[in-house]
């Protein structure tokens, strides 16, 4: 029978890199693994695990006593700091918020070989902990009648730079019991919504596995708001925005500027030009506002449409979109009438630990841009 890819392959290689994993985490962390017996040692086998970095991808290709096969990033180039041991290593890529169909033609012949493929349910870290499940771990599952390990990790938040101050953090992994294959057999509701439902409880499962104590300790935060408040001024005035000109998909925005992990994608993955987006009061550049927006938006068309989609919901992913499209036209106007422009993102929630709601405003920007935006503004200050 002729497959996609062959499992297993990059042996030698993966031996290698998993041999000195292995000792650089028992150097640098104080780590404990337990429920490894309950790994099967022949079959067809699903590994899922939570996800908040990237660490638990290389505990769980360390420790388990077969290799392991990963989907993975493939929409987004990764970190240029361990892209390297990425390509060495080798995964599937998956192209996250498009039906990418090579990729789950690969993940199936990986099961179909009785490989081990490692998937993470929440399929990103761009809200750890606080994610549904996507349906891939279900539906391939299904596909290949392969069972499901869950696997807990804690401690990861933090931890890599942790590690490499020395600093030795506590990491665990608990590989829990056996879940069968998903079926469809005597299910009720649509294909997807069974799915989505074996994903959820799949993700459950691994959620009983995270030690107590850490969950404990986060801060649950439901009831997310957002919106955006714009302003048009002249001679420090503000000025009537016409109808037509209303930013009113301005809230979706707003998420976005909420959403450090895409941001950093953007700015540091991608390199796209969006630094100006920090900017929100006057004086700024509008033509380079303009140019980050716009180049935000030629992602979106011309290189991967389910970026947003993807992440927050097919219509709120697709009010991003349009709230680009309506930003643009309002900032042409703005520039046309020698106006300024100032705009204020805020977010508020119901922090569920103490009961109180929470606001905040300005964007929750990573820290590559803040960094860079203060290098930009200090040489500015320089001249």
């Amino acid at each position: 029978m002729s497959y996609a890819i062959k499992y297993p392959r990059r042996v030698v290689i993966r031996k290698i890199l998993l041999a000195i994993a292995r000792v650089i985490i028992k150097l640098l962390t104080h780590f404990e693994v337990t429920g490894l017996e309950n790994i099967p040692k022949t079959g067809p086998l699903i590994l899922a695990g939570n996800h908040v970095a990237s660490l638990e991808a290389l505990l769980m290709a360390a420790y388990s006593p077969r290799l392991v096969e990963f989907l993975g990033t493939g929409d987004i180039p990764f970190d240029s700091a361990y892209a390297w041991i990425t390509k060495l290593y080798g995964l599937i890529p998956v192209n996250r918020g498009n039906l990418d169909r090579e990729a789950l033609k690969k993940a199936s012949d990986v099961l179909l070989q009785n490989g081990v493929l490692g998937i993470f349910p929440e399929g990103g870290i761009w809200n750890p902990a606080q994610m549904e499940a996507q349906i891939g771990v279900a539906l391939i599952s299904q596909r290949t009648n392969a069972p499901i390990i869950p696997i807990g990790f804690g401690g990861i938040r933090g931890a890599l730079p942790a590690a490499l101050h020395l600093k030795k953090p506590k990491i665990t992994m608990d590989v829990g019991r056996l879940i069968p294959a998903v079926t469809l057999d005597q299910q009720t509701g649509s294909t997807k919504q069974v799915l989505q439902s074996a994903a959820n409880e799949i993700l459950e499962q691994i959620d009983l596995l995270i030690p107590q104590a850490e969950k404990q300790t986060q801060h649950q935060y439901i009831d997310h708001k957002y919106e955006l408040n714009v302003s048009v001024l002249k001679d420090g005035e503000e000025v009537d925005i016409p109808g037509e000109l209303y930013v009113k998909h301005g809230s979706a925005y707003a998420h976005f500027l909420y959403s450090p992990v895409l941001l950093d994608a953007l700015f540091r993955n991608l390199q796209l030009p969006i630094l100006p987006l920090m900017d929100m009061h006057p004086p700024m550049d509008l033509a380079d506002l303009r140019g980050a927006w716009q180049a935000i938006l030629d992602y979106l068309d011309n290189t991967n449409s389910g970026f947003f989609t993807y992440r927050f919901g097919m219509e709120e992913g697709l009010a991003v979109h349009q709230a680009l499209e309506e930003l643009i036209q309002l900032l042409e106007w703005v520039m046309q009438n020698r106006y300024s422009l100032q705009y204020q993102a805020v977010h508020s929630y119901l922090d569920t630990k103490t009961n109180q709601r929470q606001q905040r405003s300005g964007g929750d920007f990573p820290a590559s841009m803040v960094k860079a935006f203060q290098k930009r503004n200090s040489k500015k200050s320089d001249r």
